[in-house]
């Protein structure tokens, strides 16, 4: 498989990972561990038949998490799950070195699934949590994002359950998505759960703590509470949750394009809100909101996010961003589409502008993106994410720094 990298500046201290088996294997997340990374996502378990002809009939996708060197070098890789379909999504680090992820496993249903290892990547823990609540049609549910709290975990996800309710705010079709959190103690235990959206489609994307002691989520939701011609099609959700874990207010912010969120920084006086506006095609483009700790009063500001290569205007995805050093942030994500996507990462100020000459395009053959990313205190970026070839993909980290 061969790469190429297209950037404004020299990177110094670049360096490219792919891991797994080359079938169908992504990275969706990193966190920093004490002497390197781990990364959270699925890897494709094959069944080998002679020298290196690979079934992929009886194939079956895993939770896979790979714990690295600073540099990315392997340092164990373990896979989980006993389902046709497992995947994560993303994972915590703890002191001792143990680590939690979570995402979902799927036969008829998804089910949420949350497990433990401890610092070798040895399984101490695992638990499928299912919904029972409609045994006839079947409950979905998704675990997209995991933080640690003083008594246990909170994670995050999406459920399709129906949520009876007199107002839209309260109510859910049967079939919707709605935000899920699930409060869980240190032992994995579920000790509390519950659902927020409105009647249609809600989608939890990011969880992060707030400040003053409580949490935010950031959503995608297909309704508008304002005119026609003010708010329409897909927007921007967000929801406040208090330090036991509650819902406590949620505040719906966009316009009238396609919105769709992509990540949330709280920063000491607000939020740093960005998005990615319009359908997978030419004229997609990034999208950022300043927001005070009110996240009712309108926004400080609000503006495009756009990139240009030379002298043509770049369609581009954000999947996820990171704080960069001091004053700056990280965004990363993909321009282009099919196998002409490639993966992409530039810096921004506070207010989401692009810095000029910060932006770097990296593939090659096949389509590649990026699914997370961050930095550390020395200016190095890591961005996970997949590299294709046809119907085949690796997970790939890419290291450099501006």
């Amino acid at each position: 498989m061969f790469t190429s990298c297209r950037k404004t500046e020299d990177i110094d201290n670049n360096l490219l990972r792919l891991y797994g088996g080359a079938l169908e294997d992504i990275g969706y997340g990193i966190t920093k561990a004490e002497d390197g990374f781990v990364i959270t996502g699925q890897l494709t378990e094959v069944a080998i038949t002679g020298n290196n002809v690979i079934d992929n009939a009886n194939s079956v996708k895993k939770m896979g998490i790979i714990k690295t060197n600073a540099n990315g070098d392997e340092i164990w890789q373990k896979k989980f799950g006993d389902h046709s379909v497992n995947v994560g999504y993303r994972s915590v680090v703890l002191e001792d070195g143990s680590v939690v992820a979570v995402g979902s496993v799927a036969d008829k249903v998804s089910d949420i699934y949350v497990v433990k290892t401890d610092n070798q990547g040895n399984l101490t823990n695992g638990k499928v949590f299912k919904n029972t609540k409609d045994v006839i049609n079947g409950v979905n549910q998704y675990g997209t994002d995991i933080i640690k709290t003083s008594s246990g975990f909170l994670v995050l996800g999406i459920t399709d359950e129906e949520k009876v309710g007199t107002t839209d705010s309260t109510g859910n079709a049967a079939g919707k998505k709605d935000i899920l959190v699930m409060k869980l103690d240190n032992s994995l235990n579920e000790i509390e759960s519950w659902a927020a959206g409105y009647i249609g489609n809600d989608q939890a994307v990011s969880i992060k703590p707030d400040n003053g002691g409580g949490y935010i989520v950031l959503a995608t939701t297909d309704r508008s509470d304002k005119a026609p011609t003010v708010q329409g099609r897909n927007n921007i959700l967000l929801v406040k949750i208090n330090s036991l874990g509650n819902f406590t207010q949620q505040r719906i912010i966009g316009g009238t394009a396609e919105e769709n969120a992509s990540d949330i920084e709280v920063l000491s006086d607000g939020y740093l809100v960005v998005a990615t506006t319009g359908a997978e095609a030419s004229g997609q483009k990034g999208y950022a909101w300043r927001l005070s700790q009110n996240i009712f009063a309108a926004p400080v500001y609000e503006h495009p996010i756009e990139l240009k290569e030379g002298s043509n205007a770049l369609s581009f995805r954000i999947n996820a961003i990171s704080r960069y050093k001091t004053s700056s942030f990280v965004m990363a994500g993909q321009t282009g589409t099919g196998s002409s996507a490639r993966m992409l990462i530039f810096l921004t100020d506070e207010e989401g502008n692009h810095l000029e000459g910060k932006m770097v395009i990296s593939g090659g053959t096949g389509s590649q993106s990026v699914n997370d990313v961050i930095s550390d205190d020395e200016g190095n970026i890591y961005a996970v994410g997949k590299n294709s070839y046809e119907n085949n993909s690796m997970i790939s980290l890419l290291k450099f720094r501006f």
